[in-house]
């Protein structure tokens, strides 16, 4: 569960990008529906990133990367592997880098799917361009989206647990990011 005071504190760039992404999403559901198959391919994406560390640099915003490579188990399943990067800014001194990869179950529903996703993530702290912190560990977290029948995505992560190494239940800090995408997939 993300911190109920995860969007204070972040700045108008977010929030507008979180707007444009959106009005962008709308935009996309209105161009149709995708086959109940779904097919191999891989896509890239990009939106905005909020995210949470309290007892680390409080909360930050930014840009979110990320790519995939779409494997059909069935109908209904596939596997994703995923890398991410995110650059961003949070309201306290520190530059926030952080690169994930992992995997994504995904259940589809026609155009919509579902599915949870398993990551390693490796945390950079940055002041005044020099790394001051880093962690590395795995983390859980949510993933939903649409796939118009011309490809193109809108993708909402939600990670949690991220913590350093392995602590997961013996850490009570931890990070959490929201990530809204909008993306395109290659079949």
């Amino acid at each position: 569960m993300l911190p109920g005071g995860m969007f204070m504190g972040t700045s108008a760039m977010a929030s507008r990008g979180l707007h444009l992404a959106g009005l962008l999403a709308l935009l996309c559901l209105r161009a149709g529906a995708v086959a109940a198959d779904p097919s191999p391919g891989f896509g890239l994406y990009a939106g905005p990133v909020i995210s949470s560390y309290p007892a680390v640099y409080g909360t930050s915003s930014g840009l979110a990367i990320g790519a995939d490579a779409q494997f059909v188990y069935n109908a209904d399943w596939t596997l994703s592997p995923y890398l991410g990067v995110t650059d961003e800014t949070s309201n306290s001194v520190w530059h926030v880098t952080e690169a994930t990869g992992g995997l994504q179950a995904r259940r589809w529903f026609h155009q919509w799917f579902v599915g949870g996703q398993f990551l390693f993530h490796g945390t950079l702290l940055t002041l005044n361009g020099q790394t001051r912190s880093g962690a590395i560990g795995p983390s859980l977290g949510l993933v939903a989206g649409w796939e118009s029948e011309s490809h193109w995505s809108v993708v909402l992560q939600a990670d949690a647990l991220e913590g350093y190494g392995f602590g997961w239940f013996t850490s009570s800090s931890k990070r959490h990011d929201l990530r809204l995408l909008i993306g395109y997939h290659w079949y």
